[in-house]
């Protein structure tokens, strides 16, 4: 792996470079933003220890470049002021993690290990990776991802997606049946959007004159799944007249056609998905047991987008440049505050709705702007913080006299601030022990802009 140590003290510098060159590592000294930006424009490196405090400049405000220019890189930030709020911003930016100066040498080995086992990971998953789109590095979706790529070989074990709407279900099943390298179709059958009158007809197919209207044989989608994989979504709508034949169907790995007499064998890979909470169903009588438990022999929970820590900034990048594509339009970048928002906002949608975000803006912004503004969002996302006062007109009354004594003295706080910090607002809100998103927030409603 190649190490980048972005530091003006020598001596911690020359530190960290033997001890990774001792591991077989190929280790660069910088002393300054200017040098690694130089450096960025000949090669890229695996993981870069970088300063915070550099004598040209912030090394978190070097992060977006960083990122852009080298994706896959882990950036590890170095500070020896051991803010909090520096920290949540390093985060926030796309730093992999941080370390308190001074730290011990063993501490940042072992951090760089579990840094250098992320990349071999993400080396050994790409393939699969890139053809599903399944997008996101946080921990909890690479586990998802081993999960996936460990099951995948097996092509008679069941597995259940579960989790919210919007987590991306069936992006998994796809991801799934692309790892298992299966000869045949990808089928995917919305249980919930057909009519319970015609789902059977539609997942096991239909003989000539099964029933009026029935002119031909007609294959079922079950059938037509035949050595690849039918992915059942929504599979807790499914009306439990057919639940018992879908669990023969499981169990002996046959289909009957409505109206026929023999059976067929059908070997394929079977992935079921629901947002629903499947046991309840079991428990109220809604839901068969013995067809959950044969449906989630492997089951795999997928987790809320504001679960996934930095991966929303991923994906908004993602689909910034996929969306952009597709209309002919440059792809935008995310300023800082709208980093901020993504990031603290809980995407109730999960990446549905961030995808849907991410399109309306692209409709509605200026082309001209190289960056998404605040501006840009939808109003809901921006009121989403904002709490209203408890109580009716008599107790906003009642408090009105307290509530204007309050916000005068909030103006004047962050009017001290800004003087303090000539103006920066990141520096003021860094002060105030509040975001930047919530400075500017706080600004708007006071009129300080």
């Amino acid at each position: 792996m190649s190490v980048w140590i972005v530091d003006d003290e020598t001596n911690l510098a020359n530190g960290l470079k033997r001890a990774f060159e001792r591991k077989g590592h190929s280790v660069e000294c910088l002393g300054s933003v200017a040098e690694l930006y130089d450096a960025l424009n000949s090669s890229i490196p695996s993981l870069i220890f970088l300063d915070q405090c550099l004598p040209d400049g912030d090394g978190i405000d070097a992060l977006p470049v960083i990122l852009k220019a080298a994706p896959r890189c882990k950036v590890i930030m170095m500070t020896a002021f051991g803010d909090s709020n520096l920290i949540v911003r390093a985060i926030r930016q796309g730093a992999y993690n941080y370390l308190d100066k001074p730290f011990p040498l063993d501490a940042a080995m072992n951090m760089a290990e579990h840094a250098f086992e992320s990349i071999r990971f993400r080396n050994r998953i790409a393939p699969a990776y890139c053809d599903s789109n399944l997008l996101g590095s946080s921990p909890a979706m690479m586990k998802i991802t081993e999960a996936l790529l460990k099951v995948a070989p097996y092509q008679d074990t069941t597995v259940l997606l579960t989790g919210e709407s919007g987590t991306g279900k069936e992006v998994a099943a796809r991801m799934l049946h692309s790892a298992s390298k299966c000869k045949g179709e990808f089928v995917a059958v919305n249980c919930s959007a057909i009519p319970e009158a015609l789902l059977e007809a539609e997942l096991f197919g239909y003989m000539k004159g099964a029933y009026t209207g029935a002119d031909s044989d007609k294959a079922g989608l079950i059938e037509a799944a035949g050595g690849g994989t039918l992915f059942l979504d929504e599979i807790g709508d499914l009306p439990l007249s057919l639940q018992a034949k879908l669990f023969r169907f499981i169990d002996q790995r046959t289909v009957r056609p409505i109206g026929g007499t023999k059976e067929k064998k059908v070997n394929l890979k079977l992935v079921c998905a629901t947002c629903l909470d499947l046991e309840q169903k079991v428990r109220d009588g809604s839901f068969r047991k013995d067809l959950y438990f044969r449906i989630s022999v492997f089951p795999i929970k997928l987790p809320p987008l504001r679960d996934r820590g930095g991966d929303v900034v991923e994906l908004a990048a993602y689909f910034l440049e996929n969306i952009s594509q597709r209309m002919n339009k440059s792809a935008p970048e995310l300023s800082e505050e709208v980093r901020e928002v993504f990031t603290s906002y809980p995407w109730p949608g999960n990446v549905r709705e961030l995808r849907n975000v991410i399109e309306r803006i692209l409709i509605l912004r200026s082309p001209d702007d190289p960056y998404v503004r605040l501006a840009d969002l939808p109003a809901e996302m921006l009121e989403c913080g904002a709490q209203p006062r408890a109580g009716g007109s008599e107790a906003r009354g009642a408090d009105a006299a307290l509530g204007e004594t309050l916000d005068s003295a909030e103006r004047r706080l962050i009017t001290e601030a800004l003087a303090r910090c000539g103006g920066n607002k990141t520096q003021a809100a860094a002060e105030l022990g509040i975001s930047r998103f919530s400075l500017i927030r706080r600004m708007q409603r006071h009129g300080l802009e």
